[in-house]
């Protein structure tokens, strides 16, 4: 199942994804007694996790029983301004009471290969399944219709077996480490966050174009048991019809 919702602007847009979030780790935490997510890197889920760390929000749910995984990460050391981990590690657990064990940093210090034998097996300690069963799992979507590091024309698009792995971006010079397509689609709950005009033409493009995954990666997303949840801001979405 697959819903759009349209916000007027960044600000409602991040209340409603706290809110999303919060309400999702109570629900994990009453029926299974943990609540695992998958983070994403970018600037639109930098003002989420600014909002989660707020002490106000944090009411009701406690960080021991959650569990937060990457998505996917830059082949830099985690102190590098380009690392995911540094900004959530900066924005969000320096101020929540998480315990250390219970944030699962990818070894970006390691061969990037080796970097994600290790991220799956980490991965494959903590959850039971033939795949990984995220509660949830945070998403964005890059101009040029990537998402987590599924990069367009991309040899990680392709990939069957594997949960982690490492994609390679010629044109970027380096390495992604990413979550692969049918690990990503096994979550229990997928939100995608998008704002900024910039983003109109391929959000449309996505939602009511044709089917190109290897020029829109975001279009494998599709979860196989779950639901799907595209949180826009009002430039974001300003080119589907009726909005």
């Amino acid at each position: 199942m697959t819903s759009i919702q349209v916000f007027p602007d960044t600000s409602a847009q991040t209340k409603a994804a706290i809110d999303l979030f919060y309400t999702s780790a109570r629900s994990a935490i009453e029926e299974r007694g943990v609540f695992s997510v998958a983070l994403s890197g970018g600037s639109t889920p930098k003002m989420l996790y600014a909002g989660l760390a707020e002490p106000d929000r944090q009411e009701g749910v406690n960080w021991a029983n959650i569990h937060l995984f990457f998505g996917d990460e830059r082949h830099v050391p985690p102190d590098h301004p380009d690392s995911n981990f540094l900004m959530v590690n900066t924005t969000l657990f320096e101020k929540v009471s998480i315990p250390a064990e219970n944030v699962h940093r990818v070894k970006t210090e390691m061969e990037p290969r080796m970097a994600t034998f290790s991220y799956e097996d980490e991965l494959r300690a903590f959850f039971s399944d033939e795949w990984p069963r995220f509660d949830l799992v945070l998403l964005g979507m890059g101009n040029d219709g990537h998402t987590a590091s599924l990069f367009p024309k991309t040899a990680g698009l392709n990939e069957e077996q594997r949960w982690f792995i490492a994609n390679p971006l010629p044109s970027q010079g380096g390495w992604r480490l990413t979550l692969t397509k049918h690990a990503i689609n096994a979550a229990r709950k997928v939100v995608v966050l998008v704002s900024g005009g910039s983003k109109a033409e391929m959000v449309s493009e996505v939602l009511t174009g044709s089917y190109d995954p290897l020029h829109k990666p975001i279009q494998l997303i599709s979860p196989t048991a779950g639901e799907m949840i595209w949180l826009l801001d009002r430039a974001a979405a300003s080119r589907l019809p009726d909005v």
